[in-house]
């Protein structure tokens, strides 16, 4: 690419800023990180400044681009967040459940299985087809011959009583 397009790129970029910042900014809620993104945004052009010469909306390019580095900044800040500091290292050496972490887990289970248990028949009966058997409140109410509002009445008499108990701490 000759001399000549290197401005035109400087300028599309300047010109555009303003408005992509303010776009990366929506989606990043950081100024410093938004900096980042422009800064890598216009990188991303010049070193590929031989390749753009068939582009036509430059301006819209570098929107799209900018656009872009923000929505893969934020799917990789959640897929492998930030630790801060050295306390929160301990999970991601051994991500497994400590002895102690897996005895509180059985020992909720068993809690929540007697709440289930103790459930009137018919509640019980449609928590488990709901949230074991992942089936529908119409195709539950086709299994036990009762409508889909029957089958919703039962399921709120179930949901109260686990949310019930379990905030009683029984």
């Amino acid at each position: 690419m000759t001399s000549a397009h290197r401005p035109e790129i400087l300028d599309t970029f300047l010109h555009v800023r303003t408005r992509l910042s303010a776009v990366i900014y929506r989606r990043v809620k950081c100024s410093a990180t938004t900096a980042d993104l422009l800064q890598d945004t216009f990188l991303r052009f010049w070193e590929r400044r031989s390749l753009l010469r068939e582009v036509a909306d430059l301006a819209g390019y570098f929107m799209t681009t900018g656009r872009n580095l923000a929505v893969d900044h934020e799917r990789r800040k959640r897929i492998a967040p930030f630790v801060d500091g050295i306390d929160g290292l301990e999970g991601v050496s051994d991500p497994s459940p400590s002895v102690e972490q897996i005895a509180i887990g059985v020992q909720e289970l068993r809690r929540i299985s007697a709440i289930i248990d103790n459930m009137p028949p018919r509640a019980k009966q449609v928590f488990l087809m709901s949230r074991i058997d992942g089936l529908t409140y119409v195709e539950i109410g086709s299994h036990l011959g009762i409508s889909p509002k029957t089958v919703f009445s039962h399921m709120v008499v179930a949901l109260e009583r686990l949310r019930s108990e379990m905030a009683s701490g029984k």
